[in-house]
C-alpha cells in the first residue's frame, strides 16, 4: 500500500491535479445544484430532503425522511440521485486524493506521512456502503429492514468523519504549504 502512495505522490503534477478534479464539479453540479438532483427532489417535495445529508439516524427519523419524501420523491431518489451518488464518491475521493499527494509533493514531506492518502478512499468506501444501504430502505418501505438502516446510518458517520478527515488534512497541508512559499519569497 505504501509503494502504491508513494507512487502517487511521486507522479502527481499540478495539470493532472486540476484534470482530475474535473469529475467531482460535474458530479458535485448534478447532485447538489442541478434537477436532477437535490435540487430536483426538492420540487417534488417541498423540503424533506436525503438521507445522506444526514450526519447519523435511527429507525425512526429514517422512516420519517423517507415518509416525508412521498412516493414521487422516493422514485426520483432511487432513478435520480442514486446512479449520480455511485460516481460522486469516487469523485471526491479523487479530488482528496490528489490535492493531498501534490501538497505532499511539493512540501517534500517524509513518506512515512503518505499514509494520509488512506482517509479519501475510506471516505468513497463508506459512502457506497450507506448507499447499498439507502437503496434497500427505498426498495423495502415502508417495511425497513432495521439492519440497513443501522448500516447506512453508521456508514454514513464514518462517511462525514473519513470526509472531514481528508478535508482537514487538505487545509493543513495547504497552510503550510502556503507558509513555505512565503518564507521562499521573503528570502
Amino acid at each position: 500500500m505504501s509503494k502504491y502512495f508513494d507512487f502517487i505522490v511521486k507522479n502527481i503534477i499540478w495539470k493532472k491535479a486540476v484534470l482530475l478534479s474535473l469529475p467531482f464539479v460535474l458530479f458535485n453540479t448534478l447532485i447538489n445544484f442541478s434537477s436532477f438532483g437535490v435540487p430536483g427532489l426538492l420540487e417534488i417535495t417541498g423540503g424533506p430532503n436525503i438521507l445522506d445529508f444526514e450526519f447519523c439516524y435511527d429507525y425512526e427519523a429514517a422512516y420519517k425522511i423517507l415518509t416525508g419524501l412521498g412516493i414521487r420523491g422516493r422514485e426520483f431518489y432511487l432513478a435520480r440521485i442514486v446512479p449520480i451518488d455511485i460516481f460522486y464518491p469516487l469523485s471526491y475521493m479523487l479530488i482528496f486524493t490528489v490535492w493531498i499527494a501534490l501538497l505532499l509533493k511539493h512540501l517534500k514531506i517524509s513518506s512515512k506521512f503518505t499514509y494520509l492518502l488512506c482517509a479519501p478512499p475510506f471516505a468513497m468506501i463508506f459512502d457506497w456502503i450507506e448507499n447499498i444501504g439507502i437503496i434497500i430502505m427505498l426498495k423495502k418501505y415502508p417495511n425497513l429492514p432495521k439492519w440497513a438502516v443501522f448500516q447506512s446510518s453508521s456508514s454514513s458517520l464514518f462517511k462525514f468523519i473519513f470526509t472531514l478527515t481528508s478535508m482537514a488534512i487538505i487545509v493543513v497541508l495547504l497552510i503550510l504549504y502556503l507558509i513555505k512559499i512565503r518564507k521562499i519569497k521573503t528570502k
